[in-house]
């Protein structure tokens, strides 16, 4: 037995590259990257060859360095062709076990050989058969899935040990099962690469003759081209794998947080589940956060789960056809502000925030109340807002299309007025409310003569038929103001 150590351009032969370039290269004609050429070939007498005709009587040309150098074009044609075969499945996406059955049929034409594989490393201690292409009495004694012990000094030892290429020239004397396994096949000699993925032996290609005597000096270089777009392959599929995933992924999210706004019945068991799956704390307080989006295309927050994260705030999104909703966990006032902050920043859509709750199957509650914030006021710096959590504010927005009808019907005296006086008129009442009926505290606020507070709280009283000295006309009056405040 005898093992070569590799040059560089071993080395490169067995480094990763981009697949998509890989394949393109490989559509173009040219050989793989990193495995230069053995071949050196005049370009005016390769042209020649080319154009040529070939001979009637199928004779080789009769100059011995014609004969030598027509004998390399057509090998290196022959492999570029294969390379270009595989790499075209490479680029189509097709799946990886077909790939690894072409790669190692091409293989056996192309060095020649007699058999063909490759193989996987399970562990250090196994390798597994993932394509063969020996000759059909052998397939049955080394299938594709078996699973052999790495024992004894073979290529596959070797290979995965050193990373190095490595051939046998004889296998009378190795030992081990894989040894036996290659004598039981008929092989006498075998040439080994690695493949490397993600910058580790991620797996091995071999070729093997059953004619005594060592393989060709060249045989490491001409599979290495090929370990190459093996290694492409699985980065492929394993790209196409992490889509399959995360599209899986963000199917069943969007189910889950659905179900949370939509209120599904949960119990505890199950409530834990969803929240963990949509990393959510299973214990609140949380808010629900609604963003209008006019198309239901584009996100008025995007990125923002994300974004959130980083200030160690968790959270789960869903883009619905009108706004972008997102259940947002906050351990503390000041996590409040900071999404709010946020949220500011981001965007200058409106966006409306609940009151803090605490179980997460009161989602749809919260949700009502942010959307109903939509409609509301902010303040002049920015275009969030707040839910205050309020009984007043509560009971405004708990049966929207109920409180309009009624406030509709109590406000409807101030109907007469410009719209100028009559919003005076509410921003008086709400802040002599605010200042807990304090008529110079109103005045204070507004900028304004406590005399003025008084004469139009007067015009409220008559236009209304209620008094502000009885508590229940004053209470009807707040939550007519509060309504139309925050609903029409």
């Amino acid at each position: 037995m005898t093992t070569r150590s590799p040059s560089s351009d071993d080395e490169s032969a067995n480094s990763i590259t981009d697949p998509d370039a890989q394949a393109r290269r490989a559509n173009d004609g040219e050989p793989s990257g990193g495995f230069p050429s053995d071949l050196t070939i005049d370009e005016d007498a390769a042209d020649g060859l080319v154009t040529a005709e070939e001979p009637a009587d199928g004779r080789p040309p009769a100059s011995v360095d014609s004969t030598r150098l027509y004998a390399k074009y057509r090998r290196l044609a022959a492999e570029q062709a294969a390379v270009r075969r595989v790499a075209t499945l490479v680029a189509r996406g097709v799946e990886p076990a077909e790939v690894f059955g072409a790669v190692a049929e091409e293989m056996r034409r192309c060095v020649p050989a007699d058999t063909a594989g490759l193989w996987r490393f399970e562990s250090d201690r196994e390798i597994i058969v993932v394509a063969s292409a020996p000759d059909p009495a052998a397939l049955p004694k080394w299938p594709v899935g078996t699973r052999t012990p790495l024992e004894g000094n073979t290529i596959a030892a070797l290979v995965q040990h050193c990373g190095q290429p490595a051939r046998i020239d004889g296998y009378d004397n190795v030992a081990g099962p894989i040894a036996a396994r290659a004598r039981a096949v008929g092989v006498s000699a075998a040439v080994g690469v690695r493949i490397i993925v993600d910058g580790r032996v991620w797996g091995l290609a071999a070729v093997g003759s059953v004619r005594p005597g060592p393989m060709p000096a060249d045989t490491e270089v001409r599979i290495g081209r090929f370990a190459e777009l093996i290694a492409s392959a699985v980065v492929a599929g394993y790209r196409d794998e992490q889509k399959r995933q995360l599209l899986a992924e963000g199917s069943q999210r969007s189910t889950l947080i659905d179900s949370l706004l939509d209120g599904r019945a949960f119990d505890e068991w199950r409530l834990q589940e969803v929240a963990g799956y949509l990393r959510l704390p299973i214990n609140g307080p949380f808010v629900v956060v609604a963003a209008h989006s006019p198309t239901g295309r584009d996100e008025p927050l995007p990125e923002i789960e994300s974004k959130l994260r980083s200030l160690d705030i968790f959270s789960a999104w869903r883009l619905l056809p009108d706004v972008q909703v997102g259940v947002v966990h906050v351990k503390s006032d000041h996590k409040l502000d900071r999404v709010v902050g946020l949220l500011s920043r981001m965007t200058t859509a409106r966006v409306g925030v609940s009151a803090v709750f605490k179980d997460l199957r009161n989602t749809p509650r919260a949700l009502h109340v942010a959307r109903v914030m939509l409609r509301g006021p902010t303040d002049s710096t920015s275009s969030v807002a707040v839910f205050d959590g309020s009984i007043l504010a509560t009971a405004a927005v708990s049966a929207p299309e109920a409180m309009v009808q009624t406030v509709t019907a109590v406000l409807d005296c101030f109907s007469d007025l410009p719209d100028g006086d009559r919003e005076m008129l509410f921003e008086t009442f709400r802040a002599w409310r605010d200042t807990d009926a304090s008529v110079r505290g109103a005045a204070e606020a507004l900028t304004c003569h406590p005399n003025t507070v008084r004469h139009r709280l007067r015009r409220i009283e008559k236009r209304t038929s209620r008094s502000l000295s009885r508590p229940k006309d004053v209470a009807e009056l707040c939550l007519a103001f509060e309504v139309h405040r925050r609903l029409m």
